[in-house]
C-alpha cells in the first residue's frame, strides 16, 4: 500500500509540474502536448479519411465575367463585352443574348456558336437599346455540347442602367403600408377563386 501511494503521489507531482509550467507560458505561445500512442499491430489501428465533400453547381463547365456597364440614355445602342471561360476540350459552345424588360439585343452577335476545341476564353461583344429610365438585364444562355446527344447550360445576366434610372427604380418599388398592429406591410392584389369540388 505504501509503495502504491508513493507513486501516485509522484505522478500528482508531475501532472501539477506540468499544469504550473503551461499556466505560465506567455499568452502569445500554446502549449502542446503530444500523446503516442504505441500498439502492437499499427496497421489495424489506422484510420482512412474521405475526402472533402465539395458541393459543384449543376450545369456547363462556363463561367462568365465583364466589366461594368456604364448607364445608357435611352434609345442610344450600348455594348457590353462578355469574357466566357470553358471547361471543356472538345465541342461546340451556343451563346444566346436576349433582351429582358425594357432592354432589346440586337446585331449579329445575338446567337454565336464557337468550337470549345481553340481556346478555352472567348470574348463576345453584345449591342443592345434600352427602351426607357430603368434597371435592365441582358439575359444570356450558354448551351455546351462536349459530344453528340449531350448537352449541359448555364445562365448569366448583365445589368444595365439607362437614363435616370435611379428615380424609375424607386417609383417602381412598391409602397410600404403600415397594419393594424404597426407592422410595415407591402399590399399586393390578389383574386381568390373558390371552387366546389
Amino acid at each position: 500500500m505504501i509503495k502504491t501511494t508513493q507513486t501516485f503521489g509522484l505522478l500528482s507531482c508531475a501532472t501539477a509540474a506540468m499544469i504550473t509550467a503551461c499556466a505560465q507560458q506567455p499568452a502569445t505561445e500554446s502549449a502542446a502536448v503530444e500523446i503516442t500512442e504505441v500498439t502492437a499491430d499499427a496497421s489495424a489501428d489506422k484510420v482512412t479519411l474521405a475526402p472533402p465533400i465539395t458541393t459543384v453547381k449543376p450545369g456547363a463547365s462556363v463561367s462568365f465575367s465583364h466589366p461594368e456597364v456604364k448607364t445608357v440614355a435611352v434609345g442610344d445602342n450600348g455594348s457590353v463585352e462578355i469574357t466566357v471561360n470553358e471547361g471543356y476540350p472538345s465541342g461546340t459552345l451556343t451563346l444566346e443574348a436576349s433582351g429582358g424588360d425594357g432592354i432589346e439585343v440586337f446585331g449579329a452577335n445575338r446567337v454565336v456558336q464557337l468550337a470549345m476545341s481553340d481556346v478555352t476564353t472567348h470574348t463576345w461583344r453584345i449591342d443592345f437599346q434600352p427602351q426607357y429610365d430603368g434597371v435592365h438585364y441582358v439575359n444570356v444562355l450558354a448551351t455546351a455540347r462536349p459530344e453528340a446527344g449531350v448537352f449541359e447550360t448555364r445562365a448569366y445576366a448583365v445589368r444595365v442602367n439607362s437614363g435616370d434610372w435611379a428615380s424609375a427604380k424607386a417609383a417602381a418599388a412598391t409602397p410600404m403600408e403600415m397594419l393594424d398592429n404597426d407592422t410595415p406591410a407591402v399590399m399586393l392584389e390578389a383574386e381568390e377563386t373558390i371552387e366546389d369540388r
